[in-house]
């Protein structure tokens, strides 16, 4: 009887270890809880920005590899005196070793302020598109 009991136990054991030994394997790199921010703590989420805001996105990284590329591509969606989807800016970053998020930030160029109207920003990790974010500016 205690035999039975002992081999069931460690049967149990072996495949909650086994569950747990995959899930520990997957190292497939990823770029998430991608979101907007009003500041470059991260710390206040939006989607709504005043016309003479920074934008802000930041985005969660795991299993990345040094060297890669994580990039963003900012669009006026629907904005005024601007072409629809017309992309306005782009910038990137190379992965460091250690580094568990990236942020990246656009603001007007010359001080001026943003047209009211519908923006989006894409990310992409090593040119493969891992996420995006739309925004309006009141």
């Amino acid at each position: 009887m205690r035999t039975r009991r002992y081999s069931f136990l460690l049967a149990i054991a072996a495949i909650l270890l086994a569950g747990l030994a995959c899930s520990s394997l997957d190292s497939t790199p990823k770029v998430s809880n991608v979101r907007m921010t009003t500041d470059e703590g991260g710390k206040t989420p939006t989607s709504s920005y005043a016309p003479s805001d920074k934008f802000f996105v930041f985005a969660d990284l795991s299993n990345i590899k040094i060297g890669s590329v994580v990039e963003a591509k900012w669009y006026a969606v629907s904005v005024e005196g601007d072409d629809a989807n017309s992309e306005i800016n782009t910038s990137d970053y190379t992965f460091e070793s250690g580094v568990n998020y990236v942020y990246f930030q656009l603001s007007k160029s010359g001080g001026g302020d943003w047209p009211a109207g519908s923006y989006r920003v894409e990310l992409f990790l090593d040119g493969n598109k891992v996420g995006e974010q739309g925004f309006t500016v009141q």
